[in-house]
């Protein structure tokens, strides 16, 4: 399925960097619309392999995205990986 984010550039939140050794992904989820907890996806960005994904997205499903993001920083960490949850964009200073 290809979901196109037209409009705005999409909003960060909910966002996660984890680490291992010496590298570093980071677990976002981006909203289309500021404010609205929907249309919204899980960015997974892993930048020594100069790569991201999309895993989830959600049209209608308010907090999917949210737990998706806490599932896979909770996934990485049984692997070995220490997970620290950022201050969403709002909270930001």
């Amino acid at each position: 399925m290809l979901i196109v984010f037209l409009a705005s550039p999409a909003i960060l939140a909910s966002e996660y960097t984890c680490r291992a050794n010496n590298e570093i992904r980071t677990i976002s989820v981006e909203y289309e619309h500021k404010g609205w907890q929907v249309p919204c996806r899980v960015k997974y960005e892993k930048p020594a392999e100069n790569l991201t994904e999309y895993p989830w997205s959600a049209q209608t499903s308010a907090g999917y995205c949210e737990g998706r993001a806490a599932f896979l920083a909770g996934k990485l960490e049984n692997w070995g990986w220490t997970c620290e949850e950022q201050p969403s964009e709002n909270e930001k200073p």
